[in-house]
């Protein structure tokens, strides 16, 4: 199904905007995140601005976001139930029962997220170097979208398994 140039404006408008993040790291480590800026020549010289996520980038911000912010967290600013629940499981054991409650953090988070359309997959695999990784594979269909979103989120535990 081609998609028209209006139909994707839609998508892009619900999709939203927001502050772009850059992450420190290696591709796929979303552990330390700081404001991306944009530098453009200004009537007085250079001018280093914050930088904006849009379309698709924001999709991915968006749903790192969810899932690396506790839930709870933003409860002071009026979003008690934003985020995901996988951070309590910080210092367990990665074994298999631990793996299965990542997951159903995770999902759970996601399913509170309107711009989702459906979760299609999630995968929760273990690392064997370093033990207490588990690597979050997920696939996405955002509303809208024909097409789905994929994403790899390395969760730590914390506690060798």
């Amino acid at each position: 199904m081609t998609r028209t140039g209006a139909e994707i404006d839609v998508l892009f408008r619900r999709l939203g905007r927001d502050l772009l993040l850059s992450w420190a790291g290696t591709a796929g480590s979303f552990d330390d995140a700081d404001l991306a800026t944009n530098r453009r020549r200004g009537p007085r010289g250079s001018i280093v601005d914050a930088d904006v996520a849009t379309d698709l980038a924001q999709a991915d911000q968006m749903l790192v976001n969810r899932l690396m912010t506790r839930r709870g967290e933003l409860a002071p600013l009026g979003h008690p139930d934003y985020g995901s629940r996988h951070h309590e499981l910080i210092g367990e054991p990665n074994t298999e029962r631990n793996r299965n409650l990542v997951k159903l953090y995770i999902l759970q988070a996601l399913k509170d997220e309107p711009r989702i359309a459906k979760v299609e997959r999630c995968v929760v695999r273990h690392e064997e170097r370093p033990r207490d990784i588990v690597r979050v594979e997920l696939t996405i269909r955002l509303i809208d979208q024909p097409t789905s979103l994929n994403l790899v989120v390395p969760v730590e535990l914390g506690a060798g398994g």
